[in-house]
């Protein structure tokens, strides 16, 4: 697994997460549920059960009883304010790694130990002892003691990340464990960000069954949240492995449509340069002997270019000996679909097709026989909406943070 955190403080933020994954993945029950940032870290609900686990990261630091004890305080608030319930439907786990000094935390303690270790602190030369503050009896004491589990022998960021790893192999159908590392587990982290961030608790609450069928979404917006953890080559790669990975060099046939947003940034050079490496790419190979039906080359729609820019463009692409087609068979003259969708011929090698607007998706591709269709939304913002969409064409929506991103990802 990647391993860029730059800090501790970010470190131990993708730790927690990271612990989430594997709770839901290694849950016996696909309708086991957890609550990100819910009472602690993460809740746990299994069944009538609920367990609050509080997880903490501290590489860099040796282990000492004054590290955890916050979080036992809150933990034990919390016990003391549901009335120290004695059906045990409510559990708490304090689950840490730390770099060394667990020795300290003897694997088991009397209460005496638990008050003067983890209950009782100063603050502005005051002794506090919070199990008498709160009033809370030594029968409710040992009762919650009972219900607490604390580990601080957990394991590092990087084997916890193995643990994921071989979580996602046996629980995802076909997942290999380079699948896992490269495009499941930034997905499931995704997912995990994406319930993080949400305002309501419910909408915190997510299945194990439901997370698999996320982290395995076939349709998967990918993210800059994902550029930005693992960086530019990381994520051009990912996307490189999930859409424009092919069993052997020889691009496979089919029609592939690119939308790219270049509103903001056009560069003639840059453009015309882009476009090239995509026709260079996805167009066929033009053999002595090759059939009709095997030549094919990819659409392309440019966003946010305006139409004095795009005549500039084409010019440029002519100027450098790159075939195009795009739909106009005569100055002046309406789009015609059917023109733009004839193949490549031996004698016109066309390398690029250009689309005129959104709302010629749909006649184009009406307009493509014999072959499958698949439209790559290349992103800064928008996603496409569903009516320039025609029904049952596959549809990729990728966010990047430029229109030149796509050249890193094609090479």
């Amino acid at each position: 697994m990647s391993n860029r955190a730059a800090n501790a403080p970010i470190k131990g933020y993708y730790y927690q997460f990271d612990h989430t994954i594997v709770l839901l993945l290694s849950a016996e029950s696909p309708q086991t549920k957890i609550v990100v940032e819910g009472i602690e870290d993460v809740d746990l609900e299994n069944g009538s059960e609920t367990t609050f686990v509080q997880c903490k990261y501290y590489q860099g630091s040796n282990y000492s009883h004054s590290l955890i004890k916050g979080a036992l305080i809150q933990m034990l608030k919390h016990f003391y304010a549901q009335g120290c319930p004695e059906d045990n439907k409510c559990r708490y786990r304090l689950y840490g790694h730390y770099k060394s000094g667990m020795d300290k935390l003897p694997q088991t303690f009397d209460l005496n130990f638990f008050k003067k270790k983890f209950l009782t602190y100063k603050k502005k030369k005051i002794t506090h002892e919070v199990h008498n503050e709160i009033g809370i009896t030594d029968d409710q004491l040992n009762r919650f003691q009972a219900l607490l589990e604390i580990n601080v022998r957990a394991p590092s960021y990087e084997d916890q990340q193995i643990k994921i790893r071989d979580l996602l192999v046996s629980q995802i159908s076909d997942c290999q464990a380079e699948d896992a590392e490269t495009f499941y587990y930034p997905s499931a982290l995704n997912v995990v960000r994406r319930l993080a961030i949400k305002t309501d608790e419910d909408d915190r609450r997510i299945t194990k069954a439901k997370f698999i069928a996320e982290v395995n979404r076939k349709e998967e917006v990918l993210s800059l949240w994902l550029r930005q953890k693992f960086g530019n080559s990381y994520y051009a790669n990912l996307i490189k492995r999930k859409y424009f990975k092919f069993a052997s060099t020889k691009v496979s046939s089919a029609t592939r449509i690119f939308l790219i947003d270049i509103a903001g940034e056009f560069d003639i050079s840059k453009a015309s340069s882009l476009l090239t490496k995509l026709g260079n790419r996805f167009s066929h190979r033009e053999h002595r002997h090759t059939p009709p039906e095997d030549r094919f080359c990819p659409y392309v729609l440019i966003r946010g270019l305006t139409p004095t820019d795009l005549v500039s463009l084409k010019a440029n692409l002519l100027q450098q000996g790159v075939r195009f087609a795009d739909g106009y068979p005569f100055k002046e003259s309406d789009f015609y679909p059917a023109i733009l969708a004839c193949s490549p011929t031996k004698e016109n090698q066309v390398k690029i097709k250009f689309i005129p607007s959104l709302e010629q998706i749909a006649p184009v591709v009406a307009a493509i026989t014999g072959s499958s269709v698949k439209i790559f939304n290349f992103s800064k913002s928008t996603t496409l909406d569903d009516g320039h969409i025609p029904p049952g064409v596959e549809h990729h929506s990728i966010k990047v943070s430029s229109a030149y991103f796509i050249s890193e990802v094609i090479e």
